[in-house]
Order: C-alpha cells, then sequence, then structure tokens
C-alpha cells in the first residue's frame, strides 16, 4: 500500500541491526499506526530508506522525510515527501529516478487510556499526491491521488503495547479498498525494544486480499535520536499491495 506509509532497506543490514532497539510505540518502523502523538510543540522526524521488491524489480526510496509536529497533546501534524528509484529486474532496461508520493496528514487522539478508559483511540485522515504527475507514467509514484481514513487503537500493559488500525483508502483511479493492520511491542528496557505486525487488506469486493509480514526494532543511541527499522515477507496477495520483500531503515530524531 502507498503513503500509509509506508516505510524499506535491505535484509542483510537489518537482520544485523536486530540486535538493537528504543523506546516509543506504533508507527515508523512498522506500517500499522497508533494513537500516539508528539506532545505539544515537539518535533518527530524520521530520516528513512525503504526498499520494496516487486516482480523482481526493487523500489527504492532514498532519501524519505516524514516530519511529524505536536499540536497540544492530542493533535499531530504530518507531512511526508520522498525520492524514489526504481531498478528493474535483469534485461528490464534503465534505472528510473524522481519525486515519489507526497503525503500529509492530521491525527486526532479522542480518548486517553486512563482509568476510565481501557484504549487509546485516534483517527488519522491523510491525503496523498503525486508531484511531478510523470512521475506515475514512469512507475515511480502511484496514479492519481489518494485519500486515506483511519482509526486506530492501543492498551498499554506494562512492557507491552497492543495497538491496531482499520482504514478506508480511496484512489482517484483505482478501485478502492479497505487496510488493517495488527502489531505488537515489547519493551526489554528503556532503549531496546522489538516488534511485529501482520498488515493487509482486501478491495471492496473483498477480492485480491493481500498480507505481510513485518518485524523491527527500535534501539536509543543518543538523548534524542534513535535507530529505528523492520523487514519482511509478503504472505499472498498481488506484490503492489504486499511486496515479495520490504524493509525500512530510518534516524528517528524526537525534540
Amino acid at each position: 500500500m502507498t503513503g500509509v506509509s509506508r516505510y524499506k532497506f535491505f535484509p542483510g543490514i537489518i537482520l544485523g541491526c536486530l540486535l538493537w532497539a528504543a523506546n516509543t510505540h506504533g508507527g515508523p518502523p512498522l506500517l500499522t499506526d497508533d494513537p500516539d502523538t508528539p506532545g505539544p510543540n515537539h518535533w518527530e522526524i524520521n530520516v528513512a530508506t525503504m526498499s520494496e521488491e516487486i516482480s523482481r524489480a526493487w523500489l527504492l526510496a532514498t532519501p524519505l522525510l516524514d516530519m511529524n509536529y505536536g499540536v497540544g497533546e492530542h493533535i499531530q501534524l504530518k507531512y511526508q515527501v520522498q525520492f524514489n528509484e526504481l531498478v528493474p529486474a535483469p534485461g528490464g532496461g534503465g534505472v528510473q529516478a524522481g519525486m515519489g508520493n507526497s503525503l500529509g496528514g492530521v491525527k486526532w487522539r479522542f480518548v486517553d487510556q486512563t482509568n476510565a478508559s481501557w484504549l487509546e483511540v485516534s483517527t488519522y485522515p491523510q491525503v496523498e499526491f503525486v508531484y511531478p504527475s510523470s512521475s506515475a507514467t514512469r512507475g515511480l509514484a502511484d496514479s492519481g491521488h489518494n485519500i486515506l481514513l483511519p482509526i486506530e487503537m492501543e492498551h498499554r500493559f506494562k512492557s507491552l503495547t497492543v495497538y491496531g488500525e482499520l482504514g478506508y483508502l480511496h484512489n482517484q483511479y483505482m478501485p478502492n479498498a479497505a487496510w488493517y493492520g495488527l502489531a505488537g511491542e515489547y519493551e526489554f528496557s528503556e532503549k531496546f525494544s522489538l516488534m511485529g505486525e501482520f498488515y493487509g487488506g482486501f478491495d471492496r469486493a473483498f477480492e485480491h486480499n493481500w498480507l505481510s509480514l513485518n518485524l523491527g526494532f527500535r534501539r536509543a543511541l543518543v538523548e534524542h535520536v534513535a535507530l529505528i527499522g523492520s523487514a519482511g515477507p509478503g504472505l499472498f496477495g498481488p506484490q503492489e499491495r504486499a511486496p515479495a520483500f520490504q524493509s525500512y531503515l530510518a534516524l528517528q530524531l524526537t525534540f
């Protein structure tokens, strides 16, 4: 799926980095988002590289810049932009490069997990657009604009956080679809956590289902800087939705 963000690098580096990890929940490096927001006047910026293997070709996003700003305790503003490279299968022609999809959105967490509520709940409407339009014809971005309408839920136990997301995708030209994600993150310490998710979806006729599996990590490096990453295969479904392999690696800056 597109801009839901989503979040990929090379498997050898990821597997080596799985010895690391850090202390926040949800969203990057996974595809499934959660209700958390950065907090009043705080920034979370992810400087990332992503990869997806589709039909023996690779789509690389290097760099991907994901910027998030907290407005009060319950609002998050987001803007994401990326530069893509399409590396075709052997004999498939030359490398294509240019701008990929850009994404803007607003997250609103309207239920907090307190003594009166077992869950945190948010909604996160987003608009994904293509500029320039030639990127779509060259295979570097989706055709048409996307509107994403998700809802996120989360419950935190002592060291384990479980969260999920369910959303609806409207595309300007392609059939509408829905997606879902179920994820968990376990904190081994204040600086080290591992996580995993199942992430999938279906079209409006409940056909062309897809499902991916991702494993990830978060590791604090120094104050306000963490290394985050994830990787995993598509389990079934069309490869444009569930790539044969996808990965994500980023430095996460918080201040």
